[in-house]
């Protein structure tokens, strides 16, 4: 009887392609997220991308519109229940409506506060500042990431290295009151200085504690002059870490003295 030949085992060679094929899907996924922010602009960040992710998981089905619901059209919660920790929380950015109708909200804010400024400090022979351009204004605005700023210069509102405000600087600061107040939304004071050493008259006062008094007189006249809502208000004081100029030049360092009112749009 011939013996029988045991045929050799196969061994399987490409074992690796599982693998490789693991590592282009999470290749293709990091892709599709840059591209997405890339397309959005100005207008997304990586804060806001990572928010838009979180609500995948904590958005309550009835804040879908039922068209656009695939699940079961009961009521019911994200897998994550909107907690963390033993605090409830609430979804940080709602999905509907999306991001592009509150960046369409934010511009047309921005053109409106521009338009009024325009009108009621820059309009013709109203303010020897009309020829300026926005950057050189007394009050100018900006579109920003995070919103719409109003960017005050400290030369106008403050002497050096005081923190009290000029009487003269009344009339700008009732007219952005006013707009701000009209607009209905809350707001944060932001104070800045330059990186120049503080020369104050008690001699122990920083660019901390200066930027962070201006912000407050500011906050102070808003509450007391123009009645806002202590609640719907806030300030905060940055010295010299967030400039916009250059603080080599004499230009520069009167720029980066500033006061910056940013008008919040995620409550």
């Amino acid at each position: 009887m011939a013996k029988k030949v045991k045929c050799p085992e196969f061994e399987n060679h490409e074992r690796w392609l599982v693998s490789f094929a693991d590592m282009m899907t999470l290749l293709f996924a990091v892709f599709v997220v840059l591209f997405a922010l890339k397309k959005e602009g100005a207008g997304a960040t990586v804060e806001q991308a990572a928010s838009a992710i979180n609500e995948e998981f904590n958005t309550v089905m009835e804040e879908v519109p039922i068209e656009r619901r695939v699940g079961p059209q009961d009521a019911g919660i994200g897998i994550f229940d909107n907690f963390k920790g033993n605090q409830a929380r609430p979804p940080l950015i709602k999905k509907y409506p999306g991001e592009t109708e509150n960046i369409k909200v934010i511009d047309s804010d921005a053109k409106r506060i521009n338009a009024q400024l325009e009108d009621r400090l820059y309009g013709p022979e109203k303010n020897i500042q009309a020829g300026k351009d926005g950057a050189d204004r007394i009050v100018s605005v900006h579109r920003s990431p995070d919103g719409v700023r109003l960017r005050l210069l400290a030369s106008h509102f403050y002497e050096p290295g005081e923190w009290k405000l000029k009487r003269t600087a009344s009339k700008e600061l009732e007219t952005v009151s006013k707009i701000l107040k009209d607009l209905g939304r809350n707001i944060t004071i932001e104070g800045h200085s330059d990186n120049s050493a503080m020369k104050s008259p008690s001699g122990d006062m920083t660019n901390w504690e200066l930027s962070t008094m201006r912000a407050t007189s500011v906050l102070r006249y808003m509450i007391e002059k123009e009645n806002f809502s202590p609640t719907s208000i806030q300030a905060a004081g940055y010295a010299s870490t967030r400039p916009i100029a250059d603080n080599r030049t004499p230009s520069g360092r009167s720029l980066n003295r500033r006061i910056e009112i940013r008008i919040n749009y995620d409550n």
